[in-house]
Order: C-alpha cells, then sequence, then structure tokens
C-alpha cells in the first residue's frame, strides 16, 4: 500500500526552493564581483596555480611600493642638495670680490656662519621620519650643531687645533702676528684634519658611510640615499668653518687671504662633488622608473592569469540566474497549489 499526503508533497518543491535559492545568491554574487564565489570548490587543482600566480603579484607590487618610498628619498636629497648647491655659489661670489681692506670682512664671516647652519639643517633633513643623509642611520640626527651651549665638539676641536699650533686663541690680539705662510701651513694640514673622514664622525656626524639599499626588483639593487660624510658636504663644513672663524677675526690681511683662498678652493671642489652626487641619483632614479615599467608589464601579466582562473562566465552565469529564477517561481506556484489540495474534495457525498 502506497501513502501519499499533501504534506509530503508540499515539502519536495520546498526543499528544491531552498536549493535554487541558495544557488541564485551565489551566482548573482559572482556576477556582481566577476569571481568564483568559492575558488577552491571551482578550480580544484588548479587553486595553487592561482596562490602561486597571486603571490608572485603581490610581491611585485611591493618592489613597486618600496620604490615609490626610495624614489620620495632620492628627490628629496636632491632638491636639498640644490639648496646647498645654491648657497655654495654665494658665497663663492663673496670669496672671489672679498680683499683685506674691505668692510665687508664681517659680513663674509656671518654670511659663512649662516651657511654652515644651513648646511647643518639641510643634511639633517628627515623624509618620513627617516634621516635621508644619515646612511643606514636613518633614526640619528647626521649632524650637530657647530655653534650650541655648551660648545660643540666640533667647535672645541677647531679652537684646541688653533691654540695648539699658534699659543693663543683666534679672537686673541695675538692672532695678527699670524703670517700668511703659517696660515696656510696650518689650514692645510692641522685645521684641515679636523675634517677627514676619520675625524668628521666622531665630532661632527653620526651617519653612517654606508648608505641604504634598495632592491628594486628580483635582480636589482642600488643605492638609494646619501651620507652626510660625503667628501664634498665635509669640504663645505671645512671652508665654512674657516671663514666664519678666521675672517673678520684680528689676523693679518696675508693670513686672511690664505682663508679666503683656502675657502674658495674648497667650495669649488664641494660644487663639482655635489655635482656628481646629483648625477649619480639621477641614474638611480632612471634605473628605478625602468624598474618600475617591467614590474608594471609583468604584474600586468600575472593578474591577467589570475583573473583569467578566477573569473566567472557572465553570460552562463546570467543564463543560471534566469533559469534558477524560473525553477523557484514554478515551485512558488506547484507549492501554492497543493496547499489549496484538501481530502474533502474528493470524498463522495
Amino acid at each position: 500500500m502506497v501513502y501519499v499526503s499533501t504534506q509530503t508533497l508540499s515539502a519536495a518543491p520546498r526543499s528544491a526552493v531552498m536549493q535554487a535559492q541558495s544557488a541564485l545568491t551565489i551566482a548573482q554574487q559572482e556576477l556582481a564581483s566577476g569571481k568564483y564565489a568559492d575558488v577552491g570548490l571551482s578550480l580544484g587543482g588548479q587553486s595553487g596555480q592561482l596562490i602561486s600566480l597571486s603571490q608572485q603579484s603581490s610581491r611585485l607590487e611591493s618592489y613597486t611600493v618600496s620604490n615609490s618610498a626610495a624614489n620620495t628619498r632620492l628627490t628629496s636629497t636632491t632638491s636639498a642638495i640644490d639648496t646647498l648647491t645654491t648657497a655654495a655659489n654665494g658665497i663663492i661670489s663673496a670669496l672671489t670680490t672679498w680683499n683685506a681692506s674691505s668692510p665687508s670682512q664681517n659680513s663674509l664671516s656671518l654670511t659663512a656662519q649662516s651657511n654652515l647652519g644651513a648646511l647643518t639643517s639641510i643634511l639633517n633633513t628627515a623624509v618620513a621620519g627617516q634621516y635621508i643623509f644619515g646612511g643606514i642611520n636613518t633614526d640619528q640626527q647626521p649632524l650637530t650643531t657647530y655653534v650650541s651651549t655648551p660648545a660643540s665638539a666640533a667647535k672645541t676641536a677647531v679652537d684646541n687645533s688653533f691654540a695648539s699650533q699658534f699659543g693663543f686663541s683666534q679672537t686673541s690680539a695675538a692672532a695678527g702676528s699670524v703670517s700668511g705662510t703659517d696660515m696656510q701651513s696650518y689650514l692645510d694640514n692641522q685645521f684641515a684634519s679636523l675634517f677627514a673622514a676619520s675625524s668628521f664622525s666622531p665630532t661632527w656626524s653620526s651617519a653612517s658611510d654606508q648608505t641604504m639599499s634598495t632592491q628594486i626588483s628580483d635582480n636589482q639593487t642600488v643605492s638609494t640615499s646619501v651620507s652626510a660624510n660625503q667628501t664634498a658636504f665635509r669640504q663645505l663644513a671645512q671652508a665654512y668653518t674657516m671663514v666664519s672663524e678666521f675672517s673678520g677675526q684680528g689676523l693679518s690681511a696675508a693670513a686672511q687671504q690664505a682663508v679666503v683662498t683656502t675657502a674658495t678652493n674648497l667650495v669649488s671642489r664641494a660644487l663639482s662633488g655635489m655635482t656628481d652626487i646629483n648625477a649619480a641619483i639621477g641614474i638611480t632614479q632612471s634605473t628605478i622608473s625602468d624598474a618600475n615599467t617591467r614590474l608594471t608589464t609583468q604584474k600586468g601579466l600575472l593578474d591577467t592569469q589570475v583573473e583569467t582562473l578566477q573569473g566567472v562566465d557572465s553570460y552562463a552565469l546570467t543564463s543560471q540566474l534566469s533559469t534558477l529564477q524560473t525553477q523557484i517561481q514554478s515551485s512558488y506556484e506547484l507549492t501554492a497549489a497543493l496547499q489549496k489540495l484538501s481530502l474533502v474534495n474528493y470524498i463522495t457525498p
């Protein structure tokens, strides 16, 4: 004997409706996103390939991000060096027009002091919390302020050096007895040694000689910073310090001429050095730009493969949606019809 009930009949379409609605929701989600809702289920064995491609794309994206940060750092470095170059050209003009009888001696000294302060400030530039002239010591301010209270190590070294060489300070009345020859010898030897690489770091600088390196692609690494210990910057510090300390003082005209001549030579060499530094930065930025172009192309190819693997067929989905909606509507109609059935309708009076 077979038992048939309206409850059993009505339950069947309700179950079909629930399944169709679940499938409809997934299809709508996939059509909106253009991707499989469950990639692993849809791709099966190809899921590993998708993961590998996505990881490669993410790695290339990380290069692009770090390259952008490096390029910003280099652009800021170039801008800072351009400012230093402008100031150096300005003092070159003042030095070349100097003469012992000019009333502008004190003005030259003040200009050098201002340039020295600007040099310190600019080489202490920070970008995104990192000191761009610190080498790999990006968390430490590269240069100490020359004029400070108490006296800086650099200022103390200069004062001690002069007093040790001549037996009195540069501000002493006895400084007028220093000959041009003796002053030139001092500037070329004892004073110059204060700005040698081995002396500059302990007294002036906390920067490292080693510069930052950035891996800009899978097989390329470039230097992406400049150290405050570079020769050109030490030459500027040397020139500005000697002019601020020894010009406009009670030195003889011959001694002051030695200062001006030596400073002019130093600033000229520093200008050439900074030109070379900016040229090297330009080459690095060009290399980064070329690497970014390749990265963009490679990432585009990888992303296309990823999209192909995880992308859905919108035409097939549209047809599936229509079919599911029709099934659901039919199930609703069948359920409504079954609910109207009653045994009373089949009982003969």
